[in-house]
């Protein structure tokens, strides 16, 4: 009995061991001041109700700075409506949010698909949280159920269904 409950111990301390020198390395590799999270779920609301959640691999933030969050693995925002039914997913490669503006930036590659059957694709995109609101100023393709309107400028809700789109490259014709 007394040989099991030893062998148990040293079991457990041994399994239990944390190896410093691998700990270190990872701390090393981190520039200084950086707060590092991950797999991140973030909950957006307004008086109550839930307006939008933020889901995310790594959170990265400087320990001298509260007003911006970036998050350089990608990021997924999913845009409720007031009732709290999913209006959009916002999916892009990089994201910043500034605490102070209440915008989220996201960059590379950015898709917007609205639960009313359409979708925007560009480089770059500004999520303005108190307004509900996207925009981007750069090339944009704006897909709706029967066509697909090419520009270099938008302005829309963040579900999609008002939109203004300035410099009108193109307009196709979708088949169904």
């Amino acid at each position: 009995m007394k040989i099991r409950l030893l062998f148990l111990t040293l079991t457990l301390i041994y399994a239990c061991r944390s190896d410093l020198s691998n700990t270190k390395k990872e701390k090393n590799n981190l520039p200084p001041n950086i707060e590092i999270a991950k797999n991140i779920e973030v909950y957006y609301s307004e008086n109550a109700i839930k307006s939008a959640i933020l889901i995310a691999p790594v959170m990265m933030r400087e320990q001298d700075s509260v007003n911006k969050t970036t998050f350089p693995n990608g990021i997924r925002l999913d845009m409720f409506n007031p009732d709290g039914s999913l209006g959009s997913t916002l999916t892009s490669k990089y994201g910043e949010m500034d605490h102070l503006t209440n915008q989220m930036i996201a960059k590379d590659s950015v898709v917007v698909n609205s639960t009313n059957g359409q979708s925007l694709r560009c480089k770059d995109l500004v999520w303005k949280q108190n307004e509900r609101m996207l925009s981007t100023y750069g090339k944009v393709a704006l897909q709706t159920p029967t066509e697909i309107i090419y520009g270099d400028t938008l302005f829309a809700d963040e579900n999609l269904k008002i939109y203004r789109i300035k410099k009108v490259t193109g307009i196709a014709q979708v088949k169904k």
